[in-house]
């Protein structure tokens, strides 16, 4: 058999063996000790790419601008600022002045994730720019926006998941930023700071799937208005939903295409009824829930009214507690169920064994799999009934 030198080897045999590298000194090590590898591990180097805006840029900006290569790697990229305090906010314009110039250079970026930053309006109008010629999944913290730079009504951004959180004095730049993405975004992460939600619930999204909304401030409007965006959004495929307490009431014609659903037990009872969810997990939140030690009937019956076949359920349970009738009725209202999923401690795990057994007849359309949580690991993590 005949050797084969490593500069003969094909391009995607090389890109397997950068792919086995596993850290990114590494990486760097094989990129200046292998002409050969040295394309192929720098495009993996800087695949993910980060910029501390706390520090001096222009160096490696003038860098990355020497090795197009390399910009046409990256795919995700990352702006990282200081958290703002009370004093007034620093400037960030002259460091973005600088990265500006790296945008049109970086043909192949996906993600971005712009966190800390007072944004210049130079900055953002170039930004926008490069939203409008390719898909972009954006994930934007907390920042300053200046106020005079939004989507013109004309503008048409090819954004596909956003991820922000609304609050008043950016509210009319998200609110331009939906209308401009509203025939692509098809994934939303979004946190309700009070009432903004309310002022963007006219505006149509038909295909926003995915939607996780958050309520991390708590006052008279935040629900109200996390209910009136919710109910605006028929195209909901999956609704992650974070809070306590219910909703006001939502129609019964709204969320008619919901078929995952990750909420508190009330969220789970209030949205279920009379829509295809077939997917549930039950989540408790930390502060304001009441405990399942307290109310064994916390599985109330509502879920079992949904329209479609609930097929897999995942529970988080904030107790160790896990007994045998709490199983029997989460599996009586859904007699269908062919993935559980459920939290058990090692110190009830052998006295809940036996109970599989009788769940066995419970489940019609075939034998599901239990899972355990990774947690805890005296058990194995997943265990077929």
């Amino acid at each position: 058999m005949a050797a084969i030198s490593l500069l003969d080897i094909p391009p995607e045999v090389q890109l397997q063996i950068a792919g086995f590298v596993e850290t990114p000194q590494t990486l760097k090590a094989l990129s200046v000790t292998s002409r050969s590898l040295r394309s192929i591990a720098q495009s993996i180097l800087f695949t993910d790419f980060q910029i501390d805006l706390g520090k001096e840029v222009r160096g490696s900006i003038d860098d990355l601008l020497a090795n197009p290569r390399i910009c046409a790697a990256i795919r995700f990229l990352s702006l990282l600022g200081r958290f703002f305090s009370s004093a007034p906010p620093r400037n960030d314009e002259e460091q973005l002045s600088i990265i500006q110039k790296l945008l049109p250079e970086m043909v192949g970026l996906r993600k971005v994730s712009i966190c800390f930053v007072n944004l210049s309006k130079t900055f953002l109008d170039a930004f926008l720019g490069i939203a409008t010629n390719m898909p972009l999944q954006i994930d934007l913290g907390w920042n300053i926006y200046p106020y005079s730079v939004f989507p013109t009504p004309h503008t048409r951004l090819q954004i596909s998941r956003l991820h922000c959180s609304v609050n008043h004095p950016q509210l009319e730049f998200y609110r331009s930023m939906f209308h401009a993405s509203a025939t692509t975004l098809t994934g939303l992460n979004i946190q309700v700071n009070g009432g903004g939600l309310m002022e963007l619930a006219d505006i149509n999204l038909p295909f926003l799937h995915n939607l996780t909304l958050s309520i991390t401030i708590e006052t008279e409007v935040s629900r109200p208005s996390a209910g009136a965006f919710l109910i605006a959004q028929r195209a909901v495929r999956k609704l992650v939903l974070r809070g306590k307490g219910p909703l006001p009431p939502i129609p019964p014609n709204a969320l008619p295409n919901l078929r995952e659903l990750i909420a508190s037990p009330e969220l789970v009872n209030q949205l279920v009824p009379g829509r295809p969810v077939g997917a549930i997990e039950v989540t408790f939140p930390h502060q304001g829930c009441f405990a399942p030690r307290r109310d064994p009937d916390w599985f109330g019956e509502e879920v079992g009214e949904s329209t479609a076949r609930v097929r897999r359920l995942r529970v988080h349970l904030n107790t160790p507690i896990l007994d045998t009738r709490m199983v029997k009725r989460m599996v009586t209202l859904l007699p269908f169920l062919e993935d559980l999923w459920l939290p058990v401690f090692g110190s009830v795990s052998w006295p809940f064994r036996p109970i599989t057994s009788t769940l066995v007849a419970h489940f019609p359309s075939g034998i599901p799999r239990c899972h355990r949580s990774p947690h805890f690991t005296q058990v194995p993590q997943e265990t077929r009934l």
